[in-house]
């Protein structure tokens, strides 16, 4: 059999801009495709082999195509629910992203999205012999906090994300903690924030006439009010807003936090990033690491100071070193309490 010579390195060079042009569709799908002639100046061909490649890619390579003709335009996308091929290490890192959300807002559906994930994404990187997705799983053990109704939660999460989508008014039924009472707000839904997997919503409260934030897990019952829209601030940005807040509260208070950790966790400082204002101030002599930041909603940091125990000391403001001070006391306190209670009687 003879071989016509430079087929080969034409066929794979076909190959790479069939496989080009998939990952270019996938690419401008979501922005309403791309016309033939984009296709032809782009990979440098003729609008005749273009059609050739898109035929190749339907009934060869198994894609589906969505085609809009607008007179003699043609304009092709991915039709919906096509998943790109993928590497094994982002298969496995996509489905491990996945179990990582158990218990949480997006849960809902967790075992219907992973289901279908799985036998798409490795229905062809993977022989079921050599790696068993299901086993897997029961080697990875996630160590977080649940909700104790996930699937309640998740339908709220849902109707947020659909309100901040589509700009509309939402009315919410909502448990302040500090006072212990629910209350009814009409909010417009600027954002979402997640934090160690919990999740809260950031918009501007009606009745405060202020932007507020709401932990979408003490949320009672949403109603949405999708006739009356609102104009999202041009002025506004989510991340902007939450710059310098240490967790999800920004009370515009922003003040210079001095720490001195222990020798024993002062690695942990120089390795994990806790704040984007975090710096490295100074490594004493005795191994010990100072350690700045410049944030506001400081509330949030006394109870992650806390778990530090005598392993960290608050140096400035003379205020919060105060506080720590007064809140040891009082756990103290606590204990202090329980072993005189618990003495037994003369």
């Amino acid at each position: 059999m003879s071989v016509v010579p430079g087929r080969a390195k034409k066929d794979a060079t076909r190959g790479l801009r069939l496989n080009m042009i998939i990952d270019w569709l996938n690419k401008k799908t979501p922005y309403g495709g791309v016309t033939v002639k984009e296709l032809a100046e782009r990979f440098e061909v003729s609008e005749r082999q273009i059609y050739r490649d898109l035929s190749a890619i339907e009934n060869y390579l198994r894609v589906p195509l969505v085609r809009q003709e607008t007179g003699k335009t043609v304009r092709v996308g991915i039709k919906a629910g096509y998943l790109p091929g993928l590497s094994p290490q982002t298969a496995t890192v996509i489905f491990l992203s996945l179990l990582q959300q158990k218990g949480s807002a997006l849960s809902g559906h967790l075992n219907e999205i992973k289901d279908a994930l799985v036998s798409t994404l490795f229905k062809y990187h993977y022989d079921p012999k050599e790696l068993a997705v299901e086993k897997l799983q029961k080697r990875i053990h996630i160590v977080e906090e649940t909700l104790a109704e996930p699937e309640k939660v998740g339908g709220l999460f849902n109707a947020l994300v659909q309100a901040i989508k589509d700009s509309h008014r939402v009315k919410i039924w909502y448990y302040t903690t500090h006072s212990g009472e629910e209350t009814e707000r009409v909010v417009e839904p600027y954002g979402l924030i997640c934090k160690h997997q919990n999740w809260y919503l950031v918009g501007r409260c009606l009745k405060r006439n202020d932007i507020r934030v709401f932990r979408i897990d003490q949320i009672k019952d949403i109603f949405p009010y999708t006739t009356e829209r609102f104009e999202y601030p041009g002025d506004f940005s989510l991340s902007g807003y939450m710059a310098s807040s240490w967790g999800v509260i920004n009370d515009g208070k922003v003040c210079r936090v001095l720490l001195k950790f222990n020798k024993r966790v002062a690695h942990r400082v120089k390795n994990v990033l806790y704040h984007p204002s975090q710096k490295i101030e100074e490594e004493l002599p005795d191994g010990s690491t100072l350690v700045s930041f410049e944030v506001c909603g400081i509330v949030e940091m006394v109870g992650w100071l806390f778990q530090w125990g005598d392993m960290v000391e608050v140096l400035e403001p003379r205020w919060l070193r105060e506080e720590m001070r007064a809140m040891a006391e009082r756990v103290a306190n606590v204990y202090q309490k329980r072993e005189v209670n618990d003495q037994p009687d003369v």
